[in-house]
């Protein structure tokens, strides 16, 4: 009997196959990150690592990879880090346009 059944296994493989377009070597973190970003936009680097429970420096560098500040390689343009209105020393996340329509393409699988 398979662990999960066929439509919802089909569901998964989607989003892994849509994570793979990002990236064929998308770390999964990074999806976290990413989905928990969408949840939460406007969050800080320290509000996503409590609800990751990932190393604040952990996400500093997932949080580059996914925005334009990437120190090695090619960054995904996903997130958008914005100077906090309130708090200057404070970033907020946002998504991009291309992070909205990449997610938007991802959770179209589970319809």
């Amino acid at each position: 009997m398979p662990l999960l059944d066929q439509k919802k296994n089909e569901s998964f493989l989607l989003v892994l196959n849509q994570l793979k377009q990002i990236d064929p070597e998308f770390p999964i973190q990074y999806a976290i990150c990413l989905a928990r970003i969408a949840e939460r936009e406007g969050c800080s680097l320290t509000d996503l690592s409590e609800q990751t429970g990932l190393a604040l420096s952990t996400v500093s560098r997932i949080v580059g990879a996914l925005s334009n500040y990437r120190q090695k390689g090619e960054a995904y343009g996903l997130v958008d880090l914005r100077v906090s209105k309130t708090e200057r020393r404070k970033k907020e996340l946002f998504l991009t346009e291309k992070g909205l329509h990449t997610l938007t393409k991802i959770l179209s699988s589970f319809e």
